[in-house]
């Protein structure tokens, strides 16, 4: 059964529902459409302290123009039933058998495909110019001046889940929730930053937020 949550004490603009807020930060409980996805045996995952760190090495190489946030956090591949997808890389594993890397991808709510969490090896997911060439697969999502801000906000996120210590079950529930989707514009990533970051999760944090241009 999915549930649709409507929570207008958290609105900050019209135009959003933005119901990972109210999802997220709710009283803590497991909600009825989110299932923590199945971790493969013998694998090692970030700790939030890692998963800060390589954000923040992303957004270095983001900036030094080394690489781009769609390109880093953008992938394109199939299910299990052959359907193409496009999704999320949210976080960052290894197989401590043979140092394979994995993937977990956010997948996103279209097509028949379920918003759902999977860990996948890397080398079974493609970047947007990989699937074109490969699979005559046109770029579909965010623009990179979006993903960028998104990848910042979730910095500032995580160097919050280190300093409390965030278990593996509420990076999952916050991967799950957060409202991709509704993030089309670089003003509507700024417009979510204090509606996110002013739930009671977040009250003994300190976020200083960057002016809307």
């Amino acid at each position: 059964m999915r549930i649709s949550f409507v929570a207008p004490l958290f609105l900050s603009s019209m135009r959003h529902n933005y119901n990972a807020v109210l999802r997220v930060f709710a009283p803590p409980r497991m909600h009825d459409d989110f299932f923590l996805p199945l971790l493969p045996p013998n694998v090692c995952i970030e700790t939030n302290g890692e998963a800060s760190i390589r954000i923040g090495r992303d957004l270095t190489l983001i900036a030094n123009q080394q690489f781009s946030a769609t390109g880093l956090y953008r992938r394109f591949g199939f299910d299990e039933d052959g359907r193409p997808y496009w999704g999320y890389v949210v976080e960052w594993a290894f197989s401590e058998i043979n140092d394979e890397p994995l993937m977990l991808m956010r997948l996103e709510e279209r097509g028949g495909i379920e918003k759902t969490l999977h860990w996948v090896p890397r080398d079974s997911m493609y970047t947007f110019t990989q699937a074109e060439l490969l699979y005559d697969e046109q770029y579909v999502g965010l623009s990179e001046e979006v993903m960028r801000e998104i990848v910042e906000v979730f910095r500032d996120v995580f160097e919050f889940a280190s300093a409390s210590n965030w278990s593996y079950e509420k990076r999952m529930e916050f991967y799950h929730s957060f409202p991709f989707e509704e993030m089309l514009t670089r003003e509507d990533v700024m417009s979510f930053r204090p509606v996110l970051f002013g739930c009671p999760a977040f009250a003994k944090f300190n976020f200083t937020f960057p002016e809307c241009e």
